[in-house]
């Protein structure tokens, strides 16, 4: 009887909540004029949303600073569509242009912008029109059905002020406390008795604590066991919690009870008056139990998890296992897949641009990107040789600035004065001609060496892993610039990824993605891959999504996905073109006769 009312309360919900999310849009368009010529149309606002979540919420945010500045307002502050599309696909290309807008954002932070030279126009438009939307679009309605009020902005201070009352709270209690024991401390010594037996009192709150302590863990079990690892949704996960359940059953009983005595022996032993402890310094027959319990159990559970841990990792994938290799940076991931030649190509980070993100062989490029790197320190010496002039630039701008802007303003002339910028651009000059030297060493080693196989020109970069049900895949992990980790939890994998050393991980998915939406009762449910070791400030929205699917909807997404390294097609001649080769064609070959005709006679 007391559980019907319940029940009823939540079928209530739920149902107002069925109501309500099938009355709305996801994505509602609130825009009035179109960005770039198109416009914003509800369709193309979750676009933008899809691609906003993929490519710039690791570091951005629309209504507030995260790892880069919040993004509402962009355009308006630019006032220039083409200008935020070009940032966008290839700040670098900006600011080694020397544009002057992009120079200064590069010197308001000095974390470099990741490039996103695979999006498209449209596609770079879908996600401003979300941005610009504000969101998904969704407004509050009053209950009247007039306009709902805005919210009141919550007093950042407030929560200082209660933050520090709680702390002064804090300290005046634990000083009243000092105080008490302190008067009783003093009536004790007064009157030559002991007022509180400190030794019972300490004693008694051993088994209080003991007791306090066994339910608060039962209760942190109870709330959160749903976040413990899931059920697993690869092959060898299934093997995996099969040994984590054999090791809680051998140590959660040892837990319980070694806890219960520690804390009991401090209860009954405790310092009475007139009562002598007994001296017991050794026992063999004790110290050969509690050596050997524990070192057979140990065993067992070590061999155990090192016979699992070689079936995981060192045991040869099988013949039909995908590779795929999975790029960490800050922060974010990218994943390369083979191409129609079905093998990944070589890689190195001296071959990494905007074009090729990933460092992918290939000897054309290799050729192309040694003419932009030479251009780029012609660029840099260029700067170099114009920095009196920026210097003086900034010197004569400095009159009228007061305050923190000024500061700033004087702290950038000094790194000119110092010779800090100067120094900087020497670096990467240096920088620039080490890479420069690597690149023409591999070129002239193509021809014996097997890095230019032309194995990369096919292959496929990606802003999510597709894996198949029932197939094995082979992750390969490189890291661009500190050490990561990629986790998969419900894959039950995790693997350190290490700048200059490969690592990679084999596994085998049991349960596609649609299969899981099912299970949790949650549509919109994925599986993600995300950076377990701390990276940076970005660390923890550093995540790429993972789909697992049946074989036919596979390839059909690796179908549409385009190469890396892509030959423009000649373009089809026109009418005008073809009737023009065609006249001169035939008045060609009205001279060659006509030659020919003189050459007889």
């Amino acid at each position: 009887m007391i559980s019907r009312p319940k029940t009823i309360l939540k079928l209530s919900l739920f149902l107002l909540g069925l109501v309500i999310s099938t009355s709305t849009q996801a994505y509602k368009s609130n825009l009035t004029s179109p960005i770039n010529g198109q416009e914003p149309t509800d369709a193309r606002i979750e676009e933008g949303s899809k691609l906003f979540a993929s490519n710039c919420a690791t570091c951005h945010a629309i209504d507030r600073k995260l790892i880069g500045p919040a993004l509402s307002g962009v355009l308006a502050k630019y006032d220039d569509v083409d200008y935020v599309i070009d940032w966008i696909q290839n700040n670098a290309a900006l600011i080694s242009a020397g544009d002057p807008r992009a120079v200064e954002a590069s010197k308001i932070d000095a974390s470099a912008m990741n490039l996103f030279t695979n999006l498209s126009d449209d596609q770079v438009t879908s996600i401003l029109m979300y941005i610009e939307n504000g969101g998904d679009g969704d407004e509050p309605v009053a209950a009247e059905g007039g306009a709902a009020a805005p919210a009141e902005p919550v007093d950042e201070s407030l929560f200082g002020k209660v933050n520090w009352g709680i702390v002064i709270l804090s300290v005046l209690m634990f000083v009243i406390l000092v105080l008490i024991v302190g008067i009783i401390e003093l009536v004790s010594n007064i009157t030559g008795r002991q007022i509180i037996n400190w030794n019972n009192v300490n004693a008694f709150m051993m088994i209080v604590f003991v007791f306090i302590f066994f339910a608060l863990v039962l209760y942190e079990y109870s709330v959160h066991k749903q976040f413990l690892l899931p059920e697993a949704s690869s092959e060898h996960g299934i093997e995996l919690d099969r040994m984590m359940k054999w090791t809680f059953m051998a140590t959660i009983p040892v837990f319980f009870i070694t806890q219960f005595l520690l804390f009991y022996f401090s209860f009954r032993y405790r310092h009475r008056e007139g009562r002598k402890a007994y001296y017991y310094p050794h026992n063999n027959n004790l110290e050969y139990i509690w050596t050997t319990v524990p070192a057979v159990v140990l065993t067992i559970l070590v061999l155990g998890g090192l016979k699992s841990w070689k079936n995981i990792v060192k045991s040869d994938p099988p013949a039909n296992t995908t590779e795929i290799e999975v790029f960490a940076y800050q922060f974010g991931w990218q994943a390369r897949y083979a191409g129609e030649d079905g093998k990944l190509g070589q890689a190195d980070f001296n071959l990494i641009s905007a074009t090729n993100p990933l460092g992918v062989a290939n000897l054309e490029y290799a050729k192309g990107l040694l003419v932009e790197l030479e251009e780029e320190i012609k660029k840099i010496e260029e700067r170099i040789a114009g920095l009196g002039k920026e210097e003086a630039k900034l010197r004569s701008t400095l009159g009228g600035l007061v305050g923190e802007e000024r500061k700033k303003h004087l702290k950038e002339i000094e790194s000119y004065a110092s010779g800090e910028v100067r120094d900087d651009l020497e670096l990467t000059i240096r920088a620039r001609k080490t890479q420069i030297d690597r690149i023409k060493r591999s070129i002239e080693a193509a021809e014996t060496a097997d890095f230019y196989n032309g194995y990369g020109n096919d292959d496929q970069v990606v802003q999510e892993i597709h894996l198949v049900i029932g197939k094995p895949v082979t992750l390969r992990f490189r890291a661009r610039d500190v050490i990561h980790s990629a986790y998969l939890p419900y894959f039950r994998a995790q693997m350190n990824v290490v700048p200059g050393l490969p690592t990679q991980f084999t596994f085998t998915p049991t349960k596609t993605t649609n299969e899981m939406r099912r299970l949790k009762s949650d549509p919109e449910w994925d599986y993600y891959l995300v950076c377990n070791k701390i990276c940076g400030n970005a660390h923890f929205n550093m995540k790429l999504k993972v789909v697992v699917e049946q074989q036919s909807d596979y390839d059909k997404w690796l179908a549409e996905q385009g190469a890396l390294f892509v030959k423009a097609e000649p373009e089809a001649p026109t009418e005008e073109a073809t009737e023009a080769t065609e006249t001169e064609e035939t008045e060609t070959e009205t001279e060659n006769q006509t030659e020919e005709g003189l050459a007889l006679n």
